[in-house]
């Protein structure tokens, strides 16, 4: 498994990353899908969620998945000076269950 992560909010005190596969692609040649991380950031400590989809993380051991969730979190807190200290709930949802609900016109923005 090769991630990527795409930051996709940021804030004064969090941010959002979507986590691709650069190993697999899809129909469309684009890196699929292999989870999310959230981070929120406060003066002692960072915490946050990291969802790994299911499918990708049956692919993986117990161990590979402490160390990947490590691995990452350090990667993007340690650059920024933030506290070492971190909490960061692991959750392994499957795909069949998830939906994203907003209210965001498709097609906003674009030329008719």
């Amino acid at each position: 498994m090769n991630l990527k992560l795409r930051r996709l909010v940021r804030t004064p005190s969090s941010e959002q990353y979507a986590l691709f596969d650069m190993d697999k692609m899809d129909g469309n040649f684009d890196p699929t899908s292999a989870g999310k991380l959230d981070l929120h950031f406060v003066n002692e400590a960072v915490y946050g969620s990291f969802l790994l989809w299911k499918e990708v993380a049956e692919q993986l051991s117990p161990n590979d998945i402490r160390n990947l969730v490590t691995a990452i979190v350090a990667e993007v807190c340690e650059p920024m000076g933030l506290p070492a200290e971190y909490a960061v709930e692991f959750f392994c949802p499957d795909l069949g269950h998830y939906e994203l609900f907003t209210n965001a016109l498709e097609g906003e923005g674009d030329e008719e």
